[in-house]
C-alpha cells in the first residue's frame, strides 16, 4: 500500500497536478474546490423573518476536503447594482459571518441567514454570501446569489444578475479533454414556462462562445453559462448576458479567473 502511495505521488507531480498543500497535507494532490450558491424565494408577509439558506460544497481535487473557508453576507451580488434592487443589510436581513470547516467528508454545508419579512410592496431585491480566506481549499464560486423575491403585490416576471467573483481552473491536459467552466445566472422568481437568455464570452484560456442559450424550465432559478477552458492555461473571460425573453437582467456581465489547477 505505501507503494503505491508513492507512486500515486510521483505520477501527480509528473503531470502538473501538485499545488502547495495545506498544513499537514501531502503535497501530491490538489484541494478540493468550494462553491456557494444562494436561493430565490419570497420574503414572507406577515411579521417576523424568512429564512434563507445557502449551500456551501466542496467537489473536485485528488485530496479529501481538508480545510476551512470563511464567509459573510454582503448586499447585492458584490458588483455596483442598482440600489433599487439590493437588499439592504441591517434593515432587510440580519448580517453573517463566521467559517466553514471540513475534516475530510466532502459534505455540503448551509449558512442560514434570516430576512424581514413585510407587508410592503417593492422591487425584487438580492443580497450575497461572499466566501475569502481559504485554507487548505480553492475557491470556485466565491459569491453566491439571494433574490428576496417581493410577495405582497401582482406577481411580474422576474428579475435576473451574475455575479463577480468566478474563478474557474482548467485541468491539465493528460488528465482531462475538454475541462468546462460554469457561470451562474440567477432569477429572482421561477417562471410559469421555458425562459431563456443568451450569452457570449470573451477574453483568453477559454474557447469563445459567440451565442449561447441558458434555458429555465418551470420552477427553474438558477442556469449556467459554459464555455470550454483551454488545458493548463490561464486567462481571463468575459462573459456577457443578453435578450431574456422575459423579464430584466439587473447585472448582465461577469468577469471569471481562469487559473491552472496545479
Amino acid at each position: 500500500m505505501r507503494r503505491i502511495a508513492t507512486l500515486g505521488a510521483a505520477l501527480a507531480v509528473t503531470f502538473g497536478l501538485a499545488i502547495p498543500a495545506a498544513e499537514g497535507r501531502e503535497a501530491s494532490c490538489t484541494a478540493p474546490v468550494v462553491n456557494v450558491s444562494g436561493e430565490s424565494r419570497g420574503e414572507g408577509t406577515s411579521a417576523g423573518y424568512t429564512t434563507f439558506l445557502f449551500a456551501v460544497s466542496v467537489e473536485g481535487g485528488s485530496c479529501a476536503p481538508q480545510g476551512s473557508v470563511d464567509y459573510r453576507t454582503i448586499e447585492g451580488n458584490g458588483s455596483p447594482v442598482d440600489p433599487a434592487f439590493t437588499a439592504k443589510e441591517g434593515v432587510d436581513y440580519l448580517p453573517s459571518a463566521g467559517t466553514l470547516t471540513w475534516s475530510g467528508q466532502a459534505d455540503t454545508q448551509t449558512v442560514a441567514v434570516k430576512v424581514r419579512a413585510d407587508s410592503v410592496v417593492e422591487n425584487d431585491e438580492m443580497f450575497s454570501l461572499r466566501l475569502y480566506g481559504e485554507r487548505g481549499l480553492r475557491i470556485g464560486h466565491s459569491v453566491g446569489v439571494a433574490w428576496v423575491a417581493d410577495d405582497d403585490g401582482a406577481k411580474t416576471s422576474p428579475l435576473a444578475t451574475t455575479q463577480e467573483g468566478e474563478i474557474c481552473w482548467s485541468i491539465p491536459p493528460n488528465f482531462a479533454q475538454g475541462t468546462s467552466c460554469k457561470v451562474p445566472v440567477v432569477l429572482s422568481r421561477p417562471w410559469a414556462g421555458p425562459l431563456t437568455i443568451r450569452y457570449r464570452t470573451e477574453g483568453s484560456g477559454h474557447v469563445p462562445v459567440k451565442d449561447g442559450v441558458v434555458t429555465f424550465q418551470r420552477g427553474e432559478t438558477r442556469g449556467y453559462a459554459e464555455f470550454t477552458l483551454l488545458p493548463d492555461q490561464e486567462g481571463r473571460a468575459r462573459v456577457e448576458f443578453f435578450q431574456p425573453s422575459q423579464g430584466k437582467l439587473v447585472h448582465a456581465t461577469s468577469n471569471v479567473v481562469i487559473s491552472p489547477a496545479r
